[in-house]
């Protein structure tokens, strides 16, 4: 198999991985696990796993610049810390859906990051784009819920943090492709979740020390399981390994297929319904980020 093709798979595993995350996520939370002490478990399960291994698959160590410690640790608050935090947190209180859905947004921040830290012009086709793909976003965050028994009262409050953490994440997008030019893929994801696991303990060590192990059954095990082992691990790291060798906006792209995976998962699993209104401003997000994907200025 070519590069290109491990990529784009390895892309698409991401993908897939993430559409499962929004369902199986909700089997813990926030009964068995409050949010914050699922991330800080999350960030320290994954840092451990990532400092434990990277010495046994390389011979040779890297060690980043003073300056590129400072960098790696922005890159720790946008993509591990701040966006995780705020996903978890809105998650619990939002539907799998409707999450999966606002995050179609990132492409339309890395544009808007992209520009701001590039100095790249922004025409006014992206510029509609981004107005299309915002007022879609804001319209399902506010929409009030119904027919639904897993959306709560504050579900709106939930969508908005799931906005805020796309605008982190792609943030950390751009942030972090020019330190995976200079590194390997495990030094950059090392030292990110080692400054991120600092960063998340102050808000989940309380949530973390109540955890009720000794009552999990084989259903919560598995879904522990699979949000260590194929979202914090697995999938981090491929997304990582990928923007070695394509751009943040590539990689952004792959977001499309999250609400399809999503919708489609939690449809199955019985945890979601999909009403019009959602359709609607779904349909408003895909077309604003058509536009800002495929203006040329």
């Amino acid at each position: 198999m070519n590069q290109k093709a491990l990529v784009h798979g390895s892309l698409f595993l991401t993908a897939l991985l993430y559409g499962g995350s929004y369902t199986i996520a909700k089997e813990l939370m926030p009964l068995w696990i409050a949010p914050f002490g699922f991330i800080l478990l999350r960030v320290w399960i994954a840092t451990a796993f990532f400092w434990a291994v990277d010495p046994l698959i390389r011979k040779k160590r890297e060690m980043p610049t003073r300056r590129d410690l400072g960098l790696l640790a922005l890159c720790a608050f946008f993509g591990v810390a701040g966006n995780m935090l705020l996903f978890f947190k809105g998650l619990a209180i939002s539907s799998p859906i409707n999450s999966s859905v606002i995050m179609v947004t990132s492409p339309i921040f890395i544009l808007v990051v992209a520009a701001f830290y590039k100095a790249e012009k922004i025409g006014w086709r992206k510029l509609l784009g981004i107005a299309l793909g915002t007022a879609g976003a804001i319209l399902l965050i506010t929409a009030t819920p119904q027919n639904s028994t897993v959306i709560t009262p504050n579900s709106a409050w939930g969508n908005f943090m799931i906005l805020i953490n796309a605008i982190l994440f792609a943030t950390y997008l751009v942030l972090v492709r020019p330190l995976m030019a200079r590194y390997q893929t495990f030094t950059v994801v090392k030292w990110v979740f080692l400054f991120g696991s600092v960063m998340v303990f102050p808000f989940g060590w309380r949530e973390a020390l109540q955890v009720p192990w000794g009552l999990f059954g084989q259903a919560q095990w598995a879904a522990f399981a699979y949000i260590i082992l194929g979202i914090s691990i697995l999938a981090y790291w491929l997304n990582a390994w990928a923007l070695k060798y394509v751009t943040s906006s590539v990689v952004g792209t792959y977001i499309y297929l999250q609400p399809v995976l999503a919708t489609a998962i939690a449809l199955v699993w019985g945890r979601d319904m999909l009403l019009l209104e959602q359709v609607v401003f779904a349909f408003m997000i895909f077309a604003g980020v058509y536009l800002v994907s495929e203006a040329r200025n």
